[in-house]
């Protein structure tokens, strides 16, 4: 099986992704994320109903200027078909300050 990452937004100071991990093995998702830096905020939100799946308890293991690492549990049940985490990417815009 594989990880599947859709960008949702892809900005100059914003990228929105959603990871779909299809197998309980498939632990690790790399997010190339284009903001030129690392993310001053990075967040992730589950976007599974716990009632049809084991938490899949994603965690961001690594922030690059390139890429941002998510890795999950491998819990029985954490494989989902539908997207599983919703990761936000947010570079610090200099306008205003």
């Amino acid at each position: 099986m594989a990880v599947t990452i859709t960008t949702v937004l892809a900005a100059p100071q914003m990228n929105i992704s959603d990871i779909i991990a299809t197998a309980d093995a498939d632990v690790t998702a790399t997010i190339t994320h284009g903001l030129g830096g690392i993310p001053a905020d990075v967040t992730g939100t589950d976007l599974i109903s716990f009632a049809l799946t084991a938490l899949p308890a994603w965690a961001l293991t690594s922030r690059l200027a390139a890429t941002l690492v998510w890795t999950k549990l491998t819990s029985a049940g954490s494989g989902n078909a539908g997207a599983q985490l919703r990761s936000v990417a947010r570079y610090p815009s200099l306008i205003g300050v």
